[in-house]
Formats: structure tokens, C-alpha cells, sequence
């Protein structure tokens, strides 16, 4: 809610639980509708939940909503106005939109909180490393009040921002898809013909021992950190980690999404511990991810015991963003932006 909140504004559709268990419902069997057969059939429950979802952003942009919205959707909707497409077609494309605004964010939180907790060192350390960025004030009512600045955070937490790629190498499953230009021969052996596509999936760069070493299977928080830091016998090549595509297909928001599961995810490890309630992590299976989805969705949830930290319940708790000039690398491409 927080997520679709910051984009649609005080009049945000989701709000309606209705619509957000329609848009779910959508997710779900997005790949039936793109199969297109038989789809009165084979998609019944997840055309109608579109159709829902998409009759809600049509009241919304009929009723002027999005003036109070991000500028986001404000400038998009510009657009559909300035090229001449209809209310109802922007709504519809809005729904589209919506896809890449809430279904990895989620998977990707769920991924991290699950490496996190069942690894007590990555989590003490990560922990470390976040507390030295807050700050403290006592108010004059005796409160304590911590502040967590994520542009410090993804500034000056090299561990943690290591951890979140090594999270997203072993859960992430894009793939990228190019047109050959003209005739092109790789490493004197294989021969690219004008014309052809080729099909890259991430999966299998993030799963290659040659580029990521014998533990590459494993999960090593610290596998991208440098100096000081450094743990990993194999230099990762930074080009081999396509988490948010890559070359001139980068994800637009990449930036935006890294910084809602960062604050999300320094959120609960600042303040909870995670349990499980059968007193181990084993991790769910992924078999019914959306085909919508770049990173895998667990088929099951983990049940867990959330218990508030010792001397974390009597805080007031504030996380802000502030403006800089660096640019965080997310992608090998951003330092070149």
C-alpha cells in the first residue's frame, strides 16, 4: 500500500481491497492471457479481475485524481492526453504499468528478509552496519528518536548493499532479448547471423561458477564487497550481474525500487526479529512464479514470529530520503550515467 500510495496519491485505487485482490488475481494467471487460447476459458477469473482493476484507474483518471498523484502517473497520463489515446485505453495501460510498479518489489523484500534471518552472521553484520548511519535525538518528553537516512544507507553500507545483490543474483530470472545488427562471430566460435535474436537469461549468468567460482550456488553477503570488505575468492565481473537488465534495456526504475526494498528491509531488521515458527528456514519452492515476475515468488508463505528488539519498542522511528549528487550503481551501466 505504501508503494502504490507514493505513486497514485491520497485517491490511490488500491486502497479498495477489492481492486488489490483483483490486480493479484490479474498477476496470477497473466500467463493464460498471454497464451490467448481460449481465453473466455482458460482466463475467465483473470480477464474479469483486469477488467476490474482497470475500471477503477478509468474513475480515477476520469475524476482528475491523478492531479494529486506522483508526478509519475501525472506526466504519463500527459502523454496519453498529448498522443490522443482514450481515458479508458489509459486506464487499461495503467494496469500494465502497475505490473512493474508492485510485482518484484515484493518477492525481492520476502528474498532478503528470508537470507537475512537464516544466516545470524549477515544479519549481525549487516545490523552493524546500519546503526552506525542512524541518528539520535532524545526528546524533551524523554523519547528516543532514531532517524534513518536510506541515502546514507546506500551510501555508506557496503555490506548491506553487497548482500542485496547476491539476494537478487540468486533469486532474479529476467531475461534479455536483442536483435543481431549484422553478422557477428563471439570468441572465434560462434557465429551470430543477421537478423537473429538472442535470448539471454539471467539465470544462467548468475548461476555460472566460471563467472561467480565454485561457490556460486551458495550465498555469500559479502561476494560484491571491495577492500576492506572483500570476501569472495573470485572477483565478480560487475557486467555479469543483470539483476536489472542490462546495456541500453536497463530497468527504468531501478533506483526507485532499490530504494523502497532497502528502507523496507532495514526497517524490519533494525527493529524485529524474524522466528520461524517450526525453528528452521527452509526456503519455499517457486514453481508458480508469474510469468510477469523477474524475481521468483515463493508458491508458500513462511510462518514466523515477529518479536520487537530489546530496547527498540519505546523509539519513535523516522526513515528519510535526502537529495545527492552521487549516482548508485545498481547496474554496471549506472557509472556511466
Amino acid at each position: 500500500m505504501a508503494t502504490t500510495n507514493s505513486v497514485y496519491g491520497r485517491y490511490n485505487p488500491f486502497k479498495d481491497p477489492n481492486v488489490e485482490n483483483a490486480f493479484w488475481e490479474f498477476e496470477k494467471g497473466l500467463d493464460m492471457i498471454l497464451i490467448d487460447r481460449l481465453p473466455s476459458l482458460t482466463a475467465r477469473k483473470a480477464r474479469r479481475a483486469r477488467d476490474l482493476v482497470g475500471d477503477a484507474f478509468r474513475h480515477y483518471f476520469e475524476a482528475k485524481h491523478h492531479e494529486y498523484g506522483s508526478t509519475l502517473v501525472q506526466n504519463r497520463y500527459k502523454t496519453s492526453m498529448q498522443n490522443r489515446v482514450s481515458v479508458g485505453d489509459t486506464a487499461r495501460l495503467e494496469v500494465g504499468n502497475t505490473v512493474a510498479v508492485l510485482v518484484n518489489t515484493a518477492p525481492a523484500v520476502f528474498w532478503m528478509l528470508f537470507y537475512f534471518y537464516s544466516n545470524p552472521l549477515a544479519l549481525q553484520e549487516c545490523r552493524d552496519e546500519v546503526e552506525s548511519v542512524i541518528s539520535d535525538t532524545n526528546e524533551t518528553n524523554g523519547t528516543r528518536r532514531r532517524t534513518v537516512d536510506v541515502t546514507g544507507v546506500k551510501q555508506n553500507c557496503p555490506i548491506l548493499i553487497s548482500a542485496f545483490q547476491e539476494v537478487l543474483r540468486q533469486r532474479t530470472l529476467g531475461t534479455q532479448v536483442r536483435q543481431v545488427m549484422q553478422d557477428t562471430m563471439l570468441d572465434g566460435r560462434y557465429l551470430l547471423m543477421k537478423d537473429a535474436t538472442v535470448i539471454m537469461p539471467s539465470l544462467v549468468m548468475h548461476t555460472d561458477p566460471a563467472l561467480w567460482g565454485p561457490d556460486v550456488s551458495e550465498f555469500n553477503h559479502k561476494r560484491f564487497t571491495k577492500g576492506k570488505n572483500a570476501q569472495s575468492s573470485h572477483k565478480p565481473n560487475p557486467k555479469a550481474l543483470r539483476i536489472f537488465g542490462g546495456g541500453t534495456t536497463l530497468c527504468p526504475g531501478r533506483h526507485f525500487a532499490t530504494t523502497e526494498i532497502l528502507a523496507t528491509v532495514v526497517m524490519f531488521i533494525l527493529r524485529y526479529d524474524l522466528l520461524p515458527l517450526d525453528d528452521r528456514w527452509t526456503p519455499p519452492k517457486t514453481e508458480k512464479t508469474s510469468i510477469a515476475a523477474v524475481v521468483m515468488e515463493p508458491d508458500t508463505d513462511i510462518t514466523v514470529r515477529v518479536v520487537p528488539r530489546e530496547g527498540t519498542a519505546d523509539c519513535e522511528w523516522d526513515f528519510k530520503l535526502t537529495d545527492s549528487t552521487m549516482v548508485f550503481g545498481v547496474a554496471a551501466e549506472d557509472s556511466h550515467d
